[in-house]
């Protein structure tokens, strides 16, 4: 079974082409990792997908984009081996949320974040750093939520998946980094224009329902209930093929909104009377949005189903210090 067999891949997701620093970022990560005593397949394969969400970014920026999708392939498999110790994974959220306010790292683990978030804030403007601040807490916090979903009681709907997901799944963390990783940050009015928080919202969507369809054959596995085939099955009492149909058709809904919204972007444009350096950069946050949708479904055609395949997987937990309380 392949990606192609588990999920239409769209047409523009099809041309897709990566970033042509992709070799030379890969090797630097691989190297990162290596040094810091965090290296698995998983982790170097999952770095991959900056290639594909940041197709215009020069190969510094590139090289700190592999290294953090690195790091959430790391931080994810860890929490994953804490999945039962809800108020161990809070002290580690702590720790990190802490790095992102000044606090020194206490772990293994928050010394790999601390060198990342320096790196991510050096030579960027205040107002932009205040944004990916609120982004990396809003991830870190949500992540104890996520492990709970796996008692059955919490009978998660599909809203408040999402909900979660925009902050847990970290796509518009993603898209706010990509101004940094295409070097044109966006003025905050230009940012906060409803049209583009519409946008990351709808990208987040998305990519969540792409992410979930794929990887809900390798929950099954573990039975795993935590992706939207699970929760569509219990809710509407169907099976894998009619909920797998029904996350393609909220695809097709959501990307004609994406559509839709990127057109009344260009009219808003108008009517906020931007200049042509605001119109620049508001065109800068749509293009960043489109190449994370087709570049994350063109890269998950080709890897989601071998994320558990890569051989072996070592357990994280095993590679990092126990942290300490916060």
């Amino acid at each position: 079974m392949n990606g192609e067999q588990i999920l239409t891949v769209h047409e523009a997701a099809r041309s897709w082409q990566p970033n042509r620093n992709a070799p030379e970022a890969l090797a630097h990560t691989v190297e990162w990792l290596t040094r810091l005593q965090v290296h698995t397949p998983r982790a170097e394969r999952y770095a991959t997908l900056s290639a594909w969400a940041y197709p215009l970014a020069p190969l510094p920026e590139l090289e700190l984009a592999y290294d953090i999708h690195a790091f959430f392939r790391i931080y994810d498999d860890f929490t994953d081996d804490l999945a039962a110790d809800i108020g161990r994974i809070n002290v580690i959220g702590a720790e990190l949320t802490g790095i992102l306010y000044g606090r020194p790292a206490r772990s293994h683990l928050g010394m790999i974040f601390d060198d990342l978030w320096t790196r991510q804030i050096t030579s960027s403007p205040d107002q932009w750093v205040a944004r990916v601040r609120e982004h990396w807490e809003w991830y870190f916090n949500t992540q104890a939520a996520y492990a709970a979903m796996r008692d059955r009681r919490l009978d998660t709907t599909v809203e408040e998946y999402l909900e979660l997901r925009l902050g847990n799944g970290a796509v518009p963390l993603c898209l706010v980094f990509g101004e940094k990783a295409n070097r044109t940050y966006l003025a905050p009015h230009v940012h906060h224009c409803t049209q583009l928080r519409l946008l990351r919202t709808l990208t987040s969507d998305i990519i969540v329902y792409c992410n979930d369809v794929y990887s809900s054959v390798r929950d099954a596995k573990r039975a795993d209930p935590r992706n939207l085939i699970t929760i569509i099955r219990d809710q509407e009492g169907c099976d894998w093929h009619a909920a797998r149909a029904r996350c393609e058709q909220e695809m097709r809904a959501l990307d004609q909104s994406i559509h839709t919204t990127k057109q009344r972007l260009d009219t808003a444009c108008d009517v906020l009377r931007f200049t042509g350096a605001e119109r620049a950069q508001a065109r800068m946050g749509a293009r960043i949005a489109d190449d994370w949708n087709w570049g994350y479904q063109a890269w998950a055609a080709a890897n989601e189903l071998l994320m558990d395949t890569d051989p072996p997987r070592e357990e994280i937990s095993r590679l990092l210090t126990s942290p300490q309380a916060a």
